[in-house]
C-alpha cells in the first residue's frame, strides 16, 4: 500500500471519530484542535506524506482508534507511530513523572 492510499485510509478514519481535516499553508506543523464547537485536524499543505501520515496516525492513536475497524496495514502504521510517539515523550520526560506533571511544573515556574 503507498503513502497515498494510506493517507486516504487515515484521513477516512479521522473522519469517522468526528474530526474534520483542513489542509492550509502557514508556517505550522500542525495538530488537532476545536475552532467553534468544531473538532478540527489542521495539517500544513507543506508536509510531506510521511509527515501527514504521522500527525495522523497521533491523532488517531490519541482519540482511541483502538476501537476501530483498520486495514491490518493501516493499523499496523498507526499502532508503530504511537509507539514511537510514546517512545519519544518517555525519553524527554523524567521517568515516574507523568506528561501532566510536567505541565503543572511549568506553569509554576
Amino acid at each position: 500500500m503507498n503513502q497515498e492510499t494510506i493517507l486516504a485510509e487515515l484521513e477516512n478514519i479521522v473522519s469517522s471519530l468526528g474530526l474534520h481535516v483542513r489542509y492550509e499553508k502557514g508556517e505550522f506543523k500542525g495538530g488537532d484542535c476545536v475552532l467553534y464547537d468544531q473538532n478540527l485536524v489542521v495539517m500544513n499543505r507543506k508536509n510531506t506524506p510521511a509527515q501527514k501520515i504521522t500527525l495522523l496516525s497521533r491523532v488517531i492513536g490519541q482519540y482511541g482508534g483502538d476501537d476501530l475497524y483498520m486495514k491490518p496495514v493501516v493499523r499496523k502504521v498507526v499502532e508503530d507511530e504511537m509507539a514511537r510517539y510514546r517512545e519519544q515523550l518517555s525519553s524527554i520526560q523524567p521517568e515516574g513523572q507523568s506528561h501532566e506533571d510536567t505541565d503543572t511544573q511549568r506553569s509554576e515556574s
